[in-house]
């Protein structure tokens, strides 16, 4: 797609190469199957239809969830590296008579903190990117139409509800005793 402007500046020649039509509802395979045996019947001329790709909000909702379940496994092989460096600690609070719930909150927090952070992280460095991007590739100040439609439900999946699984994941599966209280851990 080229404006006029640029046609006229860059001195090029137009020409009618096709149709570009636009309906109120898809066409029926019926329909589609007709235009294009109407069209077999002139020379050179062909039919395409819009491809049945799912619409953006499906795409960005599958994203949505791909990168939840990406980060928490990334921030439970984090948490499982930090349990393991921390094992002589855990130990330690159990001796002194720290109970399960409290191994378990510990782990908790330190999750849910870890994947909190990391969400606001990535997505203010993502919005910094985008500015960036539309700072550079628009003009005339049409920037304000992409942030019109900001994904909010989106946002608050991966800045509340991704840290809030983490924590109770977490939670659950941190509470086992330490195998042995009295022999250090091989390292």
């Amino acid at each position: 797609m080229i404006t006029e402007h640029a046609i006229r500046r860059l001195h090029l020649q137009t020409s009618l190469a096709g149709w570009f039509i636009v309906t109120n509802h898809p066409p029926t395979a019926a329909q589609i199957r007709n235009a294009r045996f109407i069209a077999s019947e002139v020379s050179g001329m062909s039919i395409e239809t819009k491809s049945s790709s799912p619409p953006g909000y499906e795409v960005i909702d599958l994203a949505t969830v791909f990168g939840i379940v990406l980060a928490l496994a990334i921030l439970a092989m984090s948490i499982g590296l930090i349990r393991s460096e921390t094992a002589g600690d855990l130990r330690t609070l159990t001796a002194t008579g720290a109970s399960g719930w409290t191994r378990r909150t510990i782990t908790a927090v330190t999750a849910g903190a870890l994947g909190f952070f990391g969400a606001v992280l990535g997505t203010f460095a993502g919005y910094l990117g985008l500015v960036a991007f539309v700072r550079s590739n628009t003009l005339n100040g049409g920037e304000s139409a992409l942030f019109s439609t900001v994904p909010v439900n989106n946002l608050l999946e991966i800045l509340v509800v991704m840290p809030i699984a983490a924590a109770v994941v977490a939670w659950l599966l941190a509470g086992r005793e330490p195998t042995s209280l009295t022999r250090q851990a091989i390292e």
